[in-house]
């Protein structure tokens, strides 16, 4: 009977394997997975050079499996059976009561890099400098980790950071502010950015900072724009088990015009586009998603605030407007004008560098931009 059970097992993936593989061969080829938040390998094309060196049997590997027909499927199927068998880590990413926590491995040299990089750039600007940098839901729910899970300890990494800084360097400790309510929903589950209320909590730690204070959280009117987010680390990760994330605003756009750099010229864009909660990459509503350069004119008094940041700060920026007449938004990724120039240019009052410290230790771009 088990020989029989194992011939119709065999039979029956046989069957599958071949009637996936023929309907790749037949179906049109997706460019992108709105699932993995990706773009997918394309056919490839046969050159004798690609031939002989091998690269095309390699290519025509990463073709057939990403395009494969049951991808979806097979990677759901694949990581829950893993998860039922007790696994805990899937492609970086660890399972953690109902949390999906992004491994985060020991740097390079590309860290020590990206510090003097923050230090010339103070060098070289005569208006205050902040680095405001987010520990990730890791290090905040470290706890629950598997046992010997292996990932950085981003404490020790702050602290060594704050040590090698210029002394005219204000270091924002955001950490202790998400440490502070981590029994609250501060980081989503399925994403590695943190949430609305996170964003809140660490623009209360910015502005504390630089002398203001910031609305309780019963000022402000909160709406829930989704609730069926699943963001980057459902993605990598292959996990589908975890609960879905919400979204929320806390702040309305009023008066507040936003003009956005996508293409080299201005566009009128906005706080929110509402745009994004169709698709996959939910957390792109705020702002848009990522651009090289949007300034908010805000039309409240205060100063010219320039925010050198990653996609952390598209959640936070909304909370700063009460308190500059104009906040520059400036990503080393993707605009490489040096800031000293960009600083004198538009008569900036004060910068603060916000980034993820995942992204820190590892972005290639702040030295070509940190003159």
């Amino acid at each position: 009977m088990s020989k029989l059970n194992d011939k119709i097992s065999v039979i029956l993936f046989g069957g599958i394997m071949v009637f996936g593989l023929a309907s790749t061969l037949l179906i049109p080829d997706k460019e992108f997975s709105e699932i993995e938040n990706r773009t997918l390998a394309q056919k490839p094309k046969f050159t004798l050079e690609n031939f002989l060196s091998g690269n095309l049997d390699d290519e025509t590997e990463k073709y057939l499996s990403d395009q494969f027909v049951l991808r979806d499927s097979c990677v759901t199927l694949k990581s829950s059976t893993e998860a039922l068998l007790g696994k805990k880590e899937f492609n970086g990413c660890y399972l953690a009561d109902d949390k999906l926590l992004e491994r985060m491995d020991e740097p390079t040299e590309q860290f020590n890099i990206n510090i003097q990089a923050v230090n010339d750039l103070s060098n070289s600007l005569n208006i205050p400098l902040s680095l405001a940098l987010v520990p990730t839901a890791t290090d905040i729910y470290k706890d629950t980790l598997p046992n010997g899970a292996p990932t950085a300890n981003q404490q020790k990494l702050l602290s060594f950071i704050s040590q090698n800084l210029n002394a005219d360097i204000d270091m924002i400790n955001i950490s202790s502010a998400m440490h502070e309510h981590k029994n609250e929903y501060i980081y989503y589950r399925t994403d590695h950015h943190w949430t609305s209320l996170g964003a809140y909590y660490g623009a209360k730690a910015l502005l504390q900072s630089m002398g203001y204070q910031i609305a309780p959280l019963e000022y402000f009117n909160i709406k829930t724009v989704t609730e069926d987010f699943n963001g980057t680390l459902y993605s990598s990760s292959g996990v589908r088990s975890v609960t879905p994330d919400s979204i929320d605003i806390y702040v309305e756009q009023g008066k507040t015009k936003v003009e956005s750099w996508r293409n080299g010229s201005p566009e009128q864009s906005s706080l929110y586009d509402f745009s994004y909660l169709d698709k996959k990459d939910k957390y792109s509503m705020f702002l848009g998603g990522n651009q090289p350069l949007a300034i908010l004119r805000t039309g409240n008094d205060g100063g010219k605030l320039l925010l050198i940041r990653d996609s952390y700060a598209d959640s936070l920026v909304p909370f700063l407007i009460p308190y500059f007449s104009e906040i520059h938004m400036f990503d080393a990724r993707y605009f490489k004008q040096p800031l000293s120039t960009y600083v004198n240019s538009q008569n900036i009052d004060h910068a603060v560098m916000l980034f993820s410290l995942k992204n820190f230790l590892t972005d290639t771009n702040l030295t070509m931009v940190c003159k």
